[in-house]
């Protein structure tokens, strides 16, 4: 049997958590969560097929079990949404996608081709996202009925998971504005430096492969740059002095798409160091 496809299954994502709590608190069947949630037999169905989705519920024997997160994080809920997008960065196999990898690719998408702003039901964009799956990508997702198309509904149920997650945020009536969260892209730096930096700081490009494989589709501009929406939460980290960019080593420098120059981002940036580890 065919495995559903995430975009056309969750219409409502904030129905996740608490069916993965309710769980993980030892609610193991269908009428024990329903009874724990007081989800109604949507919500409750869309939860805990989006769970099996994002690979983070299993089920053996009738009863349903959790998956626990990659990382130890101390915010909850920041922990639980970026075990959701890593275990999507696993679907995203350039030689073997995973069905479920459009989540992903189609916000590859929007930062490759510098889109900012869109709305949710703009045809144009989801077809030429669509058509870049096919043509750059060769990801062809299929159901039992044949290829997937991504169309009106699949990208508002998109829209509404980039929204969760904290990827996109929603402007006004259908516009959302790409930007991921700054908490997810700080824990992030922290995780890679852990993982794959030293004292403190991690290479630029070691970062963005690390992004890669653990959390975002993300790759630099054809000027060899950070994209936009990536940029700007960086550059605004910097403000905040939560980061700098500096220049360490003799690695290439990787730039800050559309962002003006500032005090703590030096002219041959290629390295993030993290003040609070410095």
């Amino acid at each position: 049997m065919s495995e559903g496809y995430i975009l056309n299954k969750l219409q409502t994502p904030a129905a996740l958590r608490p069916v993965y709590e309710s769980v993980r608190g030892g609610n193991v069947t269908k009428e024990t969560i329903r009874e724990d949630t007081l989800l109604g037999d949507n919500l409750l169905s869309q939860g805990l097929t989006g769970l099996r989705l994002v690979r983070l519920l299993g089920i053996d024997e009738g009863k349903h079990y959790v998956i626990n997160p990659p990382w130890d994080i101390d915010d909850a809920e920041l922990s639980f949404k970026m075990a959701i997008l890593h275990n999507l960065a696993k679907e995203c196999q350039p030689n073997d996608w995973g069905k479920q990898a459009a989540v992903l690719l189609n916000y590859q998408y929007l930062l490759q081709e510098d889109v900012q702003y869109f709305e949710n039901d703009d045809e144009v964009l989801f077809d030429k996202i669509n058509n870049w799956h096919r043509r750059e990508k060769n990801y062809v997702p299929q159901s039992q009925q044949g290829d997937i198309d991504l169309n009106k509904p699949k990208f508002v149920n998109w829209s509404r998971q980039m929204e969760y997650l904290g990827l996109v945020h929603k402007a006004r009536g259908r516009e959302h504005v790409v930007y991921p969260d700054p908490d997810l892209i700080y824990k992030s730096i922290e995780l890679a430096i852990g993982e794959d930096g030293q004292d403190g700081r991690i290479g630029m490009s070691q970062y963005l492969r690390w992004l890669r494989e653990n959390l975002l589709q993300v790759t630099t501009t054809d000027s060899g740059a950070v994209p936009t929406a990536l940029a700007r939460v960086l550059y605004n980290l910097v403000r905040d002095r939560d980061i700098r960019l500096t220049e360490y080593g003799d690695s290439g420098k990787i730039g800050l798409n559309r962002t003006p120059r500032r005090d703590g981002i030096d002219t041959e940036a290629n390295t993030i160091e993290m003040r609070s580890q410095l």
